[in-house]
């Protein structure tokens, strides 16, 4: 049986890790939406899509935060 993820270990660093790439990966993939299209309702699409993106970065963030914290605290 193998030992479970842990905030601040190899897992759950490589996890933030993949959630960050995707936001780079999605942040790049709305930039292209938004200078395909002339719609103004696309473009408000995509600038709410971008700032939901930004609130996933923060707490991502956090998390890792929280993943030193424990880190260094033991």
């Amino acid at each position: 049986m193998s030992t479970p993820a842990q905030i601040g270990k190899n897992e759950y660093q490589a996890a933030l890790a993949k959630g960050r790439q995707a936001n780079r990966d999605l942040r790049r993939i709305l930039r292209r939406i938004n200078q395909e299209t002339n719609s103004n309702l696309i473009r408000a699409l995509v600038g709410d899509a971008a700032l939901v993106v930004s609130d996933n970065d923060e707490a991502m963030e956090r998390l890792d935060e929280i993943g030193k914290t424990l880190k260094d605290s033991k």
